[in-house]
């Protein structure tokens, strides 16, 4: 049996065999004493069974290196590798691979210390766990194991940074990325929406005939017209984009646009969101969700995103901070709608 077990991933084999050449060639370890599945002349000899063979393998090893990669973390054998260890109480040494962090030593083998592959310090570490065993070492020059040690170093850093990433990720991140995915498309949609108004400014200019018309436009988009006209002048094109349906329902439409909208009370208010749904308004699907993507509610997109540019402006907080004593002045506020609908 072999006095040391490398457990990793297939697809770490480059940094298990960097790993192997340290010990055998930095430290002293003998080349019979490393089992490496991976790695030439330290792996399953032919003939044998493999599964066999593994199992003998971990049976006695006097030091279990952990190399605890994604890849190692998602691999079903690995993971029988570790719980073997754990289970017959072998001396193991995790070694934490980023991007993984500590706290994955903590969940699989409980509070046993652990190194950190990317801290120089680490490689000492590691030859103290190695020393520290009953393996009878071969001698290594101290000028041999300071070289040795510089180039695990530097190459390390190397083969770290190409190793394959997680293929998985916990749901509460991937539920996240897609609430941050949904978020940015939303701002995205908002910049488009200010890159087409400038745009459309640089036409108007094209096609300005004089000095005084070009002054005109540059006044008209530079937002020196009055705040409250403004405000009037958008919340009338909000009014006049709301599709022809109930005013609960036109709230429940505005709410969305704020990821604020209820549940549908189907019990007291079914039919009028049924005609909205025949009205190719809200979706017949199963959240009943806003169909934003349909024509018919585009206009009514633009003008929300008009006035909440508008608020959300100085001009906007200074007029609705004036002009708006003791009333709602957010628009993603029921009660603002309450009031200008």
């Amino acid at each position: 049996m072999a006095a040391i077990f490398l457990s990793h991933a297939v697809a770490d084999t480059k940094l298990a065999k960097l790993l192997t050449d340290l010990l055998k060639e930095a430290i002293g370890v003998p080349h019979d004493d490393i089992f490496c599945s991976s790695v030439d002349g330290h792996g399953v000899p032919m003939t044998e069974d493999f599964n066999k063979y593994m199992k003998e393998q971990i049976q006695e090893p006097q030091l279990v290196f952990l190399l605890m990669t994604p890849s190692y973390l998602e691999s079903a054998f690995c993971l029988m590798e570790l719980g073997a260890a754990w289970a017959q109480s072998h001396k193991t040494l995790p070694i934490v691979v980023p991007p993984v962090a500590f706290g994955e030593v903590t969940r699989t083998l409980g509070l046993i210390q652990a190194l950190d592959i990317t801290k120089q310090s680490s490689v000492i570490d590691l030859r103290k766990a190695v020393k520290a065993t009953d393996i009878n070492l071969e001698k290594r020059d101290d000028h041999v194991w300071e070289n040795k040690k510089a180039e695990w170093i530097k190459a390390s850093k190397k083969i770290i940074g190409k190793l394959p990433g997680a293929k998985k990720v916990p749901a509460a991140d991937h539920q996240a990325a897609l609430e941050t995915i949904e978020e940015q498309k939303g701002e995205i949609e908002g910049l488009e929406k200010l890159v087409d108004a400038k745009d459309d400014l640089i036409e108007k200019l094209k096609a300005a005939k004089n000095k005084d018309a070009v002054k005109a436009i540059m006044k008209a988009s530079s937002g020196d017209d009055d705040p409250e006209e403004v405000f009037d002048e958008l919340i009338s094109g909000v009014k006049s984009a709301l599709p022809s349906v109930a005013r609960l329902v036109q709230i429940h439409i505005i709410m969305d646009h704020y990821n604020k909208a209820a549940k549908i009370d189907w019990f007291n208010e079914r039919s009028e969101f049924e005609d909205a749904i025949q009205r190719n308004i809200i979706n017949n699907d199963e959240g009943y969700s806003v169909a934003w993507d349909r024509k018919k509610l585009s206009k009514l997109q633009k003008a929300l995103v008009a006035l909440d540019h508008f608020l959300d402006s100085d001009e906007g907080e200074a007029f609705m901070d004036s002009h708006a004593a003791g009333s709602p002045t957010e628009s993603d506020d029921r009660d603002f709608w309450d009031q200008y609908i």
